[in-house]
């Protein structure tokens, strides 16, 4: 049953009401914050809120879509758990679709997008000499989706949106994976290192095997990811 006291961000910026209500809920799971299996009743998060239940059903019909919640007609919408299977599977889809992005942003990268993936790139550095394994995350999700935005394709971006969320949401359910930070910020590298020559062909590969080599490490054991 939801804690009626859990610390949710406030309904206060931009959008729709269920937007917003969508974004709140959305966040709180993410970041483990709403357990895997757990209900999400209407009456109790409009509580929670301060809206009517409107919202929250419109919002929780969104999170659907999205993959995060499941509902059922008896049971209502329950936070959506993930197996191996799906972790492993969304792993391919996600090396494909974003080595295809990344190809296509390499193409046509402009020196100032170039230049901010380098900064964000430096700031993950900084991330792995701190050992500062949940900046290093965040950043790292900037770095995924600046290269998904950086494609111009909506479809690759509304695809690899929807997965981006999903592995940073099973990633977060382990933050014990510090042994690989140094790895991913190498491989990350490699696909700096490509767009700074502007070979679409070698980011692309460079990004596939990133992803490759998170999902071995991730599934591989317990406390990879």
């Amino acid at each position: 049953m939801m804690d009626k006291r859990l610390p949710l961000p406030s309904l206060n910026n931009v959008g729709t009401l269920p937007s917003r209500v969508y974004l709140v809920l959305e966040e709180a799971i993410l970041q483990g914050k709403i357990k895997q299996g757990e209900r999400l009743i209407e009456e109790e998060l409009a509580g929670v809120l301060g809206v009517s239940r409107a919202p929250i059903r419109e919002a929780l019909r969104m999170m659907q879509k999205e993959g995060l919640v499941v509902v059922s007609p008896r049971k209502g919408a329950i936070v959506n758990s993930i197996s191996r299977e799906d972790i492993a599977e969304i792993y391919k889809v996600s090396s494909v679709l974003e080595g295809l992005s990344v190809e296509l942003f390499c193409a046509r990268a402009s020196a100032e997008e170039r230049a901010d993936l380098q900064a964000l790139y430096a700031s993950m550095e900084q991330q792995v000499r701190k050992k500062d394994l949940v900046q290093y995350r965040k950043l790292n999700r900037q770095f995924h989706e600046a290269l998904i935005h950086g494609s111009g394709n909506k479809k690759i971006k509304e695809i690899c949106g929807s997965l981006q969320k999903q592995i940073s949401w099973f990633q977060n359910m382990n933050l014990s994976v510090s042994g690989r930070m140094k790895t991913s910020l190498r491989e990350h590298k490699r696909i700096i290192d490509a767009f700074l020559k502007r070979n679409p062909e070698a980011a692309r590969n460079a990004a596939v095997e990133h992803i490759t080599r998170a999902a071995e490490a991730f599934l591989g054991a317990e406390n990879q990811g």
